[in-house]
C-alpha cells in the first residue's frame, strides 16, 4: 500500500498514530502520503497535551526538533495551542471590535486547516488534550479537514485521542491504544476492537477505512 498525490487529492483520510513518532520506515510512508518534498511542506503542531509541567513541555521542544530534522523549515510550522482559543459558544465582549483575530488565537475552519499538509499532536496528557479539543469545538473542522486531505500525525497522547481510549474522543479507531509498550501488538491489519499496545517505533496507519499496525 502506498500513497501519492493523486490519492491525497481524492481526499482519503490518512492518520498516523504513533507511540513515539516516526522512524525511518514509517517516515518514508508518511512522506509518500504528504506527496511533496519536506522543504515545501507546511505543518500545524498542537502542543496542548504537553503544557502541564516542564517535563512535558520538553516534549514540545523534541517535537519541533524532529519536524525540522525531517526537513520542514521552522517558518513552515504553525504552533497552535488550543489553550489560547475561546470556548465553543462563548460570545466575545470587550474584544468584539476586533474583526481580524490572528490565527493562533481563534478557531481555524476546515478550509484554513487544509492549507497545511499535516497536523501533528504531540505527547503529554491525553485527557488534557481531548478536553481542549472538545472545549474549543476543534473536533468539527479538524475532522472535515482530515476528510479533505489533511494528514494527521499523533504522538503518544496525540494518538490516544484519535483511538478508542475515550468515549468523547475523535473516534477514528475503536481500539483503545496504549503507547510506549514494552512489547507491541502484532503487526498487520486490524480486525477486532481489542486493546492495542504500541511499542516505540510502531504505529497504526488509518488509510480510508483500512487500519493496520506497522
Amino acid at each position: 500500500m502506498v500513497c501519492n498525490n493523486q490519492m491525497r487529492t481524492e481526499a482519503m483520510r490518512n492518520l498516523f498514530l504513533t507511540s513515539s513518532g516516526l522512524n525511518e520506515k514509517t517516515a518514508a510512508l508518511f512522506w509518500e502520503c504528504i506527496g511533496k518534498e519536506p522543504v515545501n511542506a507546511k505543518a500545524i503542531l498542537v502542543p496542548s497535551a504537553a503544557v502541564g509541567n516542564d517535563g512535558a513541555r520538553e516534549g514540545i521542544i523534541v517535537c519541533i526538533e524532529r519536524l525540522t530534522n525531517m526537513g520542514i523549515p521552522l517558518h513552515n510550522i504553525l504552533l497552535y495551542d488550543l489553550a489560547y482559543l475561546l470556548s465553543d459558544g462563548y460570545k466575545r465582549t470587550y474584544s468584539s471590535y476586533i474583526s481580524d483575530v490572528p490565527v493562533p488565537f481563534r478557531l481555524m475552519n476546515a478550509q484554513e486547516l487544509t492549507q497545511y499538509d499535516m497536523i501533528v499532536f504531540c505527547g503529554g496528557n491525553a485527557r488534557t488534550l481531548l478536553g481542549e479539543i472538545n472545549r474549543t469545538g476543534f473536533a468539527k473542522p479538524l475532522k472535515q479537514a482530515i476528510e479533505n486531505g489533511l494528514v494527521y500525525l499523533g504522538i503518544s497522547a496525540g494518538s490516544m485521542v484519535a483511538a478508542g481510549n475515550f468515549s468523547d474522543g475523535l473516534g477514528y479507531l475503536a481500539n483503545p491504544l496504549i503507547p510506549h509498550a514494552e512489547k507491541g501488538s502484532p503487526c498487520g491489519e486490524l480486525s477486532k476492537n481489542d486493546l492495542l499496545e504500541l511499542a516505540d517505533g510502531q504505529m497504526v496507519w488509518i488509510k480510508g477505512e483500512r487500519q493496520e499496525i506497522i
